[in-house]
């Protein structure tokens, strides 16, 4: 794994919880729009019979899944953020820690740490360096 890649596991796990968080408010709101017709009770069809049974049930194996994914992001968070807190150079840190812990973008990186856009990205690629070779071998596929 490279070292923007195993940074951006918060990122990548956040999103990965709003998009359950999302699916669950469709089935729900699906779950409450379903009404059975005269129709439906009259005529036994292959069909689901139990629209609103499944529903649910699909919501509650995604709040199953979305517990699992919170537990996962406070672990990675924790681990992740204190390894960006032990980075020595202050910049490193800023850098690191505006981008893969609190989302920032690179332009507003630049604007707030008033860099320009290119230095960012050389303070970036140095800041990886600096990290990956610290902590590497923690993540590195070749030391697996």
């Amino acid at each position: 794994m490279t070292t923007d890649k195993y940074l951006s596991q918060i990122s990548r796990i956040d999103h990965a919880i709003a998009n359950k968080l999302e699916e669950i408010k469709r089935l729900s709101d699906m779950a409450t729009s379903i009404s059975i017709s005269p129709k439906e009770v009259d005529v036994q069809s292959s069909g689901n019979p139990d629209k609103m049974g499944s529903a649910v049930s699909k919501i509650v194996d995604l709040q199953n899944e979305i517990q699992t994914l919170v537990d996962e992001l406070v672990d990675k968070r924790r681990i992740i953020i204190s390894q960006i807190d032990s980075m020595d150079n202050t910049d490193v840190y800023i850098v690191l820690s505006s981008h893969y812990v609190n989302g920032k973008d690179w332009n507003l990186i630049s604007v707030e740490m008033k860099y320009s856009y290119r230095n960012i990205m050389k303070l970036r690629k140095r800041a990886l360096q600096e990290f990956e070779r610290r902590y590497g071998q923690l993540y590195s596929e070749k030391s697996a």
